[in-house]
């Protein structure tokens, strides 16, 4: 008996490709998405930068003019500066964030600048009520007017993120109705902060090849910006703020935050505050006489404000990070002839690690201890 063959073995299949083949292909993927993206934001950032020289190009002229020929024109210095107050409002919001912070600082900047840069704090242009009703639309659903009732189409209030409109709303939780104010993020806000960061942050970068300024660290400022201005953006980021500070404030008399009912992304819908704005108490003439009640009353709004940054500050961690008098009302308690200051747009808000917080504890208690130990100056 003869012994057969062996069958032939099985066909395999072909050994896969080196790994190393595969991983060369996806970096090389990944690098030309990365460049892609990289040129993306240069021609965009071109672009602003662009636009921002050509509307402010007239300042060549008119600033000079206004030094040479201030004193025999002077009006002509007040037009200069409307129309600085009007660039930065066509800018864009990060350079309206810039110039409501400026308003603020009459120690550094003239009174007739900061007064025309005050306006800018609450009142900048607003977007249509097409487009408010189509974010409304895309979060609320078609059938949004159950929701939300006697909606004003004009706004109330436009800041350089978001404007607000005055409506009805109809709490989920009790089904009662109350009014409300709703917050609209204005449209392609988000592509214009990105755009400005990146010019901002490669400016800085231009003036760190010298030596002295790199010492500055103005990188980092520009980051914590972008971080703050970014947050700022996202409406479900300002509800949870004002969640917390309505913990942190929860029973105090003379402060208190609106209370957020529904948020997404680009619209927030919070308690509606009927107050007077508190810019219609302060004053920029010393000479301005006052009588003895608006003297007194001052004083008031003014303890209130500091005891709330205070407790911001030194109590709770949690810092509510754009203070400017366009986010402050001022409203009576119900009932009762108290002051009340109620603080808005809580977009933007700072909250330290537990260890630096008590360092900075330290620091500004040992101010506070060199200055009560320290004598007058003769």
């Amino acid at each position: 008996r003869s012994l057969s063959p062996p069958p032939p073995p099985p066909p395999y299949p072909p050994p896969p490709p080196p790994l190393h083949h595969d991983y060369r292909v996806h970096s090389l993927l990944h690098s030309l998405q990365r460049s892609k993206r990289w040129w993306r934001r240069l021609i965009r950032a071109a672009k602003r930068a662009g636009y921002i020289l050509l509307i402010s190009s007239p300042l060549i002229v008119a600033v000079p003019a206004m030094w040479l020929f201030g004193d025999r024109w002077p009006e002509l210095e007040d037009k200069v500066w409307d129309y600085l107050a009007h660039i930065i409002e066509k800018s864009g919001p990060t350079f309206i964030k810039l110039a409501q912070w400026a308003a603020t600082r009459e120690d550094l900047f003239p009174v007739k600048v900061t007064a025309k840069f005050a306006r800018l704090q609450d009142r900048n242009n607003p977007h249509s009520w097409e487009e408010t009703e189509a974010a409304i639309v895309a979060n609320l659903g078609a059938d949004w007017r159950k929701k939300l009732t006697a909606v004003t189409e004009k706004p109330i209030g436009s800041g350089c993120i978001a404007q607000v409109h005055e409506a009805e709303y109809v709490v989920p939780a009790t089904g009662k109705s109350t009014k409300v104010a709703v917050k609209v993020l204005h449209p392609g806000v988000l592509e214009l902060v990105e755009a400005d960061m990146d010019l901002l942050k490669w400016f800085v970068s231009s003036l760190e090849v010298i030596p002295r300024v790199k010492y500055l660290s103005l990188g980092p400022l520009v980051d914590e910006f972008r971080a703050l201005l970014t947050e700022q953006l996202d409406m479900n980021t300002e509800a949870l703020n004002l969640k917390k500070l309505r913990e942190d404030f929860q029973g105090h008399k003379h402060v208190f935050f609106p209370e957020p009912f529904y948020s997404t992304s680009d619209i927030l819908i919070e308690q509606f505050i009927d107050g007077i704005p508190i810019r219609t108490f302060m004053t920029r003439d010393t000479k301005e006489k006052h009588t003895e009640a608006e003297t007194d009353q001052r004083l008031k709004l003014s303890k209130i404000g500091m005891d709330a940054v205070f407790s911001m500050v030194f109590m709770n961690n949690f810092v509510h990070a754009d203070l400017h008098p366009g986010n402050l009302l001022v409203t009576t308690a119900p009932g009762e002839d108290r002051p009340q200051i109620a603080i808005l747009d809580a977009g933007m808000a700072v909250q330290l690690e537990p260890t630096n917080h008590v360092k900075l504890l330290g620091i500004l208690m040992a101010f506070v201890k060199v200055s009560t130990l320290k004598p007058p100056l003769s």
